[in-house]
């Protein structure tokens, strides 16, 4: 086995020192013949770490472990034959060993994984050694003991070993640690899983290998060479699949295999994309299971395309199938994790610094005991998840570390520095490249703020920033503002959103405002109004949806993706139709009240209605919602009506609206755009790209939006990308073409 593993070294690393390595093995092999021990974990550990192509001084602590941990060897003797760095990555080892975990006392698995990454933050390579370790013993050992002891360290396994696996991404180790713990942990589903996995292909025969050679077919016919492998997921992602959704049986999952389409790395991801289209071409998506994790990874930095699609395999196979479309980097990354930067690295500096650079972000952590200490509830409660599931870990360029909220921007890291720093920042770099401000951070950014001394915080950034502090302090800030200033401010603010709707600007007199709250402002109280949008106490999006109806800022005509008319009714009881219309209408839950169908629109049952309570409050006028009159009507006596023994089931399709963006061209901007789009989940209905002059371009999307929060939210960001001019409203183009 020897010569096996030198060769299998050499087939990596050219250069190497092979006497060393040779001595370690010998070292090794005498002490274990003058025990009289045939232990072989060590050679284990050793086949499974090293398809991540481990350095020389990893290779010789996994020789050394076992007897080193048994106190067979000494430190000194160590030290003197294979170096420092040997007896530095086996003491650190032995720590780790001796931590004290409790089945059942939440308050040490925290203080255990907090003591494992700190270990980390010092040398990866301890972690790495560690967690083959434990597979080892799960694969060759845990049968030999107890039914309580097995139980007690699979128990362990899957609450402390996979989740640092799982942080670290290290599906390889992961998957096959969570399986094995599955096993022991719960043998009665794990032989029901295995027995219904047996019989599932015993009867409809396992479709990988045929659909994965009609995608080899399929794509060589258009020129496209790719690796396609297909795989069973693993029994305990199955199992939670099933458990999840309330499913009994594998013939209730379709998931339960996945095919891998694996691309050659290119500068972007455009054929990552292709070939997704040529996919959808061919055979039905289900849009609903797209997940595209390109543009926005996972925390652990997983990235794929993932789609669901209808019609493939061998005859009489009728289940969706899941098609998973990445790069070559891609996949080493989701099969190794943060390792794969160790295993290809591209740089000078050395493996070790490659890889320890990537997990710098951890260093520091014992600084935050307010979240890891035993006495934190929060994080004793999330211990089995994730530790780090509502929070983020970020550096400043000393590498101070700030604790953030999930989603946070650069922005909040500004303030959470100095309150100065955050009214002065204009722009931020992260890991070294410069990102727009609202940029989402992630757990172990190194993040930079550049400043000017006579910049302000600006009113956008209080629907930016994630953290209560970072509102408060550009709160403050607006508030002490000169008068004028948040005048014009509150102008420039509240136009910007009618630009962005097609809607005429405000004029000098701001009549538009004169019946905001359908309250007759004076010239005084519409300026007043300006200001405290200006310095942030209203924002212009919220009063711009009272200056105008929710429906009519919406795209009039095509705004509803389903009409109000379509909406689904289901009948709750049958109600006699002699009754006068008037006598079957409930309002806001009750009946009794006078009502008056309303003539310009004479609803009808089974039609969408609301109530509208008439200017001496002692009639309720009833009206379809789709009635043209509810545009003038004040919204604040708009009440809520439904037919009586009628139930509305909500749409949940939202509005249609076309969009126009008016950009500079350049490579990957439609990358970036359809980025942002998927990031907020918007369907993309239709592109249309008009050439203008020289590099000048518009582009022109319909989408589905949510509601118009969501469509205000979505400019934002568009507005934010390098290249995009300004983006406005532009249904018509599309209604031209009859969409």
């Amino acid at each position: 086995m020897t010569s096996e593993i030198l060769e299998k070294i050499g087939n990596y690393k050219k250069l190497f020192d092979k006497a060393r390595i040779l001595k370690a093995f010998d070292f090794v092999g005498e002490k274990y013949s003058a025990l009289e021990s045939k232990q072989t974990c060590h050679l284990h550990v050793l086949e499974i770490l090293l398809p991540l192509k481990p350095d020389e001084d990893t290779i010789v602590a996994i020789l050394l472990h076992d007897l080193f941990v048994m106190s067979v060897i000494s430190e000194d003797t160590v030290a003197d034959n294979f170096g420092p760095q040997v007896l530095e990555i086996l003491n650190s080892l032995r720590k780790i060993y001796g931590l004290k975990y409790a089945e059942n006392d939440k308050g040490t698995q925290v203080e255990v994984l907090r003591k494992m990454f700190m270990t980390l933050a010092k040398d990866v390579r301890v972690i790495l050694i560690w967690l083959a370790h434990r597979l080892c013993m799960m694969q060759n050992s845990i049968q030999n003991m107890s039914p309580s002891d097995s139980y007690s360290f699979a128990k362990e396994t899957m609450n402390v070993y996979v989740p640092i696996a799982s942080r670290l991404g290290i599906y390889k180790i992961k998957i096959q640690l969570e399986d094995l713990a599955f096993k022991y942990l719960n043998p009665e589903e794990w032989e029901r899983l295995t027995d219904q996995i047996k019989e599932f292909t015993e009867s409809k025969g396992m479709p990988i290998e045929v659909i994965k050679q009609q995608l080899v077919s399929f794509l060589r016919a258009r020129g496209i060479e790719a690796e396609i492998h297909g795989r069973i997921k693993n029994f305990y992602s199955i199992y939670t699949k099933l458990s999840k959704k309330g499913y009994v049986s594998l013939y209730d999952l379709y998931d339960f295999f996945a095919i891998r389409v694996i691309l050659p790395e290119k500068e972007n991801y455009d054929h990552l994309y292709a070939v997704l289209g040529l996919i959808h071409s061919e055979w039905k998506p289900i849009s609903s299971r797209f997940k595209d994790y390109v543009a926005v990874p996972k925390p652990n930095g997983y990235r794929s395309l993932h789609t669901v699609v209808l019609g493939m395999g061998p005859k009489g196979f009728d289940k969706p199938v899941e098609i998973q479309i990445r790069d070559e980097k891609m996949h080493r990354e989701a099969e190794y994790g943060i390792a794969s930067h160790w295993l290809y690295k591209t740089k000078r500096s050395s493996s070790v610094e490659d890889l320890n650079r990537h997990v710098d972000w951890i260093r520091g952590l014992e600084q935050i005991h307010e979240f890891f200490g035993s006495e934190s509830s929060d994080a004793m409660k999330e211990v089995e998840i994730d530790i780090f599931k509502d929070r983020i870990f970020v550096l400043t360029p000393r590498g101070e570390v700030k604790d953030l909220p999930v989603g946070s921007i650069p922005l909040d890291f500004a303030y959470a520095v100095h309150t100065d720093v955050g009214n002065h920042c204009i722009s931020a770099k992260v890991n070294g490249v410069i990102v727009p401000l609202d940029y989402q951070l992630q757990n172990g950014d190194v993040v930079e703020i550049v400043l000017r001394n006579d910049a302000a915080p600006k009113v956008k950034w209080l629907s930016m920033v994630k953290s209560g502090f970072a509102k408060n302090k550009i709160k403050a800030w607006l508030g002490g503002q000169h008068k004028d200033k948040n005048l014009k401010n509150g102008r420039e603010l509240l136009n910007v959103q009618l630009e962005r709707l097609n809607k005429p600007p405000l004029d000098q007199n701001y009549s538009l405002l004169k019946d905001f709250g359908d309250a007759n402002l004076t010239l005084a109280q519409r300026e007043a109004l300006l200001e405290e949008i200006g310095r942030g106490g209203k924002f212009a999006t919220e009063v711009v949806k009272k200056i105008y109806p929710y429906e009519k800022i919406l795209p009039e005509g095509m705004s509803a993706v389903k009409s109000a008319e379509s909406a689904l009714f289901s009948k709750k009881k049958k109600v006699s139709s002699t009754l006068p219309l008037e006598q079957q209408v409930v309002v806001g839950g009750q009946t009794g009240f006078p009502t008056k169908i309303a003539a310009c629109c004479k609803p009808e049952i089974g039609q969408p209605i609301m109530g509208y309570v008439n200017s001496r409050g002692k009639r309720i006028s009833i009206h379809k919602l789709n009635c043209p009159v509810v545009d003038t009507l004040n919204r604040e006596k708009i009440i809520f009506a439904e037919w009586k023994g009628h139930e509305v089931v909500p749409s949940n399709s939202g509005f249609r609206v076309g969009i126009k963006l008016e950009v500079f061209s350049r490579v990957g901007l439609i990358q970036d755009i359809a980025a942002v789009m998927s990031k907020m989940k918007i369907n993309i209905l239709d592109i249309m790209i008009k050439r203008g002059n020289d590099k000048l371009h518009y582009d022109y999307f319909l989408l589905d939006m949510s509601d118009f929060e969501q469509f205000d939210e979505l400019l934002n960001h568009l507005e934010d990308i390098e290249g995009v001019l300004k983006v406005v409203r532009a249904d018509e183009v599309f209604k031209n073409n009859g969409l």
